[in-house]
């Protein structure tokens, strides 16, 4: 967890940070490195360029969120962001976000929606995009209920006490307009943007005064909600129904993104723009592995780099890998994660 807590007599402070925060790196790199690998012209390109786009706009607003919410009494709450548990009959929910005080929990459903969002009867969503287009998206409210039922039965399957669970549903963009489609049709209450989220806290405040944790059972709470989450494991292959032979392989130019760049001297050599790069084949093996996993082979590099020298690839897989196993042609390489500079290729 990101928050410190100092255990004293009279309880538990928490100070610095109240917010713990996952990284998605991972999941953006893997949606970018599929939309700039899949062959031109098949049949999942287009579906992997709107998972990117999606993906973009999913992290954009996960961080207006996560703004507002920081802004928060740290002394009064502690919050949580993606949390992915398994439930009682050994199946995974996600909550966006998740704010625990002493006297309530509150899930918050994200909504990334642009444009005009219209709610119809019987809590028909449908969007309007910029060309007039319709377009039909799952009423959020019976979604936000779930999420705190399957909270609740979490709760109970860890010897937690019952504690009131609330949800919102928070549209993050402020350019996105919520109407009714029809004069008798209404918006449901928990519906709300997030310029509001911080004042509907409040309100819930003056709901819910009496405390159901004691400030240890608070930071209990959180600490096994986060031993407890269970990262979503993705294989791209089976998502999209690809194979590695459906990906382009070799060096992305830094500068121009022309592909393949070729080795010459101890750096990569683009014929296109005439750029020179001495580290261009680290964005690849981030790429490789989002595809197949850290652990990487002289052969399984010198394919994927498009590299026919053993020896520079050899020289290339030691400096990048965290730690090497087994001997001659049967040599395995870990390669390194390196998130903060795979963010700065984002």
């Amino acid at each position: 967890m990101s928050y410190l807590i100092i255990n004293l007599d009279k309880g538990v402070i928490f100070i610095s940070s109240n917010v713990n925060k996952r990284d998605k790196t991972h999941e953006i790199w893997a949606a970018k490195a599929m939309a700039n690998r899949l062959i031109p012209h098949h049949p999942m390109k287009e579906k992997v360029m709107a998972d990117l786009k999606i993906k973009y706009a999913e992290i954009i607003g996960e961080k207006e969120i996560e703004y507002t919410l920081s802004l928060l009494d740290q002394k009064k709450y502690l919050i949580m962001h993606n949390l992915r548990l398994k439930d009682g009959f050994k199946k995974y929910f996600q909550i966006d976000s998740l704010v625990l005080a002493k006297q309530f929990l509150l899930v918050v459903e994200v909504k990334n929606w642009k444009g005009k969002i219209l709610f119809g009867t019987n809590g028909q969503v449908t969007r309007i995009g910029p060309d007039g287009s319709e377009e039909g998206y799952k009423n959020p409210i019976p979604q936000a209920k779930t999420q705190v039922l399957r909270l609740k039965r979490w709760l109970r399957n860890h010897n937690f006490p019952d504690i009131p669970i609330v949800y919102l549903v928070v549209i993050s963009f402020p350019q996105t307009i919520i109407e009714r489609k029809n004069p008798q049709d209404t918006i449901p209450y928990e519906v709300i943007h997030n310029s509001d989220l911080i004042f509907r806290i409040e309100e819930i405040e003056k709901q819910f005064t009496k405390d159901f944790y004691t400030r240890n059972q608070l930071s209990e709470l959180a600490k096994h909600l986060d031993l407890s989450h269970c990262p979503r494991k993705i294989n791209l292959f089976e998502k999209y129904n690809i194979t590695p032979n459906d990906l382009v392989k070799g060096v992305f130019c830094p500068s121009c993104g022309a592909l393949p760049m070729v080795r010459q001297e101890r750096k990569w050599f683009c014929n296109a723009c005439s750029h020179y790069s001495a580290h261009a084949h680290r964005p690849a093996l981030a790429d490789y592995i989002v595809f197949f996993g850290r652990t990487i082979s002289n052969q399984g590099a010198r394919e994927f780099l498009l590299l026919p020298s053993p020896n520079v690839t050899k020289m290339i897989l030691q400096r990048e890998s965290e730690f090497q196993e087994g001997k001659t042609k049967g040599k395995k390489y870990k390669l390194k994660w390196n998130k903060d500079e795979i963010k700065k290729w984002l």
